[in-house]
């Protein structure tokens, strides 16, 4: 959303300046490691009375005011002239490109919006460029109509400075607007604090927002609204003890108001809000969508079937989660810890046979069929490993996790069902085991039976009851509380 203003330092008339766009937040900078900050001088003695002013150093040029993002970002404003911006305009330089900009934004706009109360712009300095090439990226705010707009034709495939994609193509205007407006709710995130006037509508229509989601998500299964009916009531509740606030807590609010509007906005913008064909229940198109996956393959077909045909509801159930490619991370956290939990138990099962097979071979029984259902048992304890390590919580901890997860593995032919089929793999393995390890039990006890039929009661009960009460034991102290 931002357009680039190419200042030439020869020639410094406003025909040299070149736009380039960009969109709000792609110069945003966060150091997650102290050791990229530069080194600097530092002192061991306090001066006498030392007293600290709101604004240390150099002063700032004329109508320029510094803020302070409630997160720690500074950023600079000239009210006077429409201007928002990451850059000091102490540098050298800056404030005539500045107003070099300015005047050529305000000759294209038309003669109602050319007063700087208007409208606000953004000037920054694209990534990797130096100050001194005379580039400036830009974006101009329309805060009547809660969108961003530029000068002149801008390609989002092309154009856009920073973050390219992050705007996608678009069918109608009214499409469009779905998708900026979202990128102005990030400029108002992320520049909270210079604005004199504060968005009372905006706060109200937030909460009648927040109110209707909540009663959505609790009486519609197939609710759209991106939070849940708890979520929702968390954040009518700070919304509630922030209106008791006064003017001087108001950047906050405003900033993490707009947050959550840009949240909203960008799954209106998913489920088509206002437009036509709206996507209105996250099952709609299920049975189509299901469908689809469900073509004809060979290697799918075995691997249901070497899963003993669980993976197909596990399949249906990966389907409605991921229904026209958007999760909702209230649906998939309960899936996914269903999920972990048979891995869990898969993993004790797997232990527990192992150990049964151990007793099998002190008895004699057939070496061949040990050694089956103990890699049956040992395959199934290492793939459930393996696949708890993979889908911890901690992994797919955010909706945007799970999405690039799911991109990730779906497939562009067969959609969900190899996932399905891994995801209960680790089952079938231990079923397999299980009849292995059943099937040369009986053939045993057969075996042993026109043998010694006293010996073999002995041997039998034993073998019988001290599984039967290590298995109440474990399920006694890890399973659901049913005794």
């Amino acid at each position: 959303m931002v357009t680039q203003l190419i200042t030439s330092r020869t020639f410094p008339n406003i025909a040299s300046l070149k736009l380039i766009p960009t969109i709000p937040g792609s110069n945003r900078k966060y150091e997650n490691s102290l050791e990229r900050v530069p080194p600097v001088k530092t002192e061991t003695t306090i001066p006498t009375l030392t007293r600290f002013s709101s604004h240390e150093g150099l002063p700032l040029p004329r109508d320029w005011v510094e803020y302070v993002h409630p997160e720690g970002n500074i950023y600079y404003s000239n009210i006077q002239a429409g201007i928002v911006t990451n850059i000091d305009p102490r540098r050298d330089g800056v404030t005539a490109d500045f107003n070099d900009a300015i005047e050529k934004i305000q000759s294209r706009l038309p003669t109602s919006d050319s007063k700087p109360d208007t409208f606000e712009v953004y000037l920054g300095i694209p990534d990797g460029l130096p100050l001194s090439q005379g580039t400036l990226e830009y974006y101009v705010v329309d805060y009547d109509h809660r969108s961003i707009f530029w000068i002149e034709d801008v390609d989002i495939l092309t154009d856009l400075v920073g973050s390219p994609m992050m705007l996608d193509r678009f069918e109608s205007r009214g499409h469009l607007r779905l998708g900026l407006e979202p990128e102005f709710w990030l400029h108002v995130e992320y520049y909270p604090c210079h604005q004199p006037i504060y968005d009372q509508k905006a706060e109200k229509e937030l909460a009648a927002v927040f109110r209707h989601g909540c009663v959505d998500d609790m009486t519609a299964p197939g609710s759209v609204f991106p939070y849940s009916a708890d979520e929702c009531l968390r954040y009518l509740t700070l919304l509630e003890r922030f209106r008791e606030d006064d003017g001087s807590t108001e950047s906050y609010r405003r900033s993490w108001i707009a947050r959550l509007w840009a949240s909203i906005c960008r799954s209106r913008l998913i489920n088509r809000h206002g437009l036509s064909h709206p996507r209105v229940d996250r099952l709609q198109g299920f049975d189509a969508y299901l469908s689809q996956q469900t073509g004809k393959s060979l290697a799918l077909i075995l691997g249901d079937a070497l899963c003993l045909g669980m993976s197909k509801r596990t399949f249906t159930q990966l389907t409605e989660l991921w229904n026209g490619r958007i999760v909702y991370q209230r649906h998939w956290q309960p899936f996914l810890e269903g999920q972990r939990s048979e891995w869990r138990w898969t993993v004790f099962g797997g232990l527990y046979l192992t150990m049964m097979i151990a007793f099998q071979g002190i008895y004699g029984t057939s070496f061949i069929l040990l050694v089956a259902s103990a890699s049956f048992a040992g395959s199934a304890i290492v793939l459930s490993t393996l696949m708890l390590h993979a889908h911890s919580a901690e992994r797919l901890k955010t909706a945007s996790d799970i999405s690039s997860y799911i991109f990730m593995t779906e497939s562009f032919t067969d959609g969900l069902r190899p996932l399905s089929i891994t995801f209960t793999l680790p089952k079938a393995l231990l079923g397999y085991g299980t009849l292995v390890f059943t099937g040369n039990s009986v053939h045993h006890v057969a075996s042993q039976l026109q043998q010694g039929p006293a010996e073999l009661l002995y041997t039998t009960t034993a073998a019988a009851a001290i599984p039967l009460l290590i298995a109440l034991a474990v399920y006694r102290a890890y399973g659901p509380a049913t005794f």
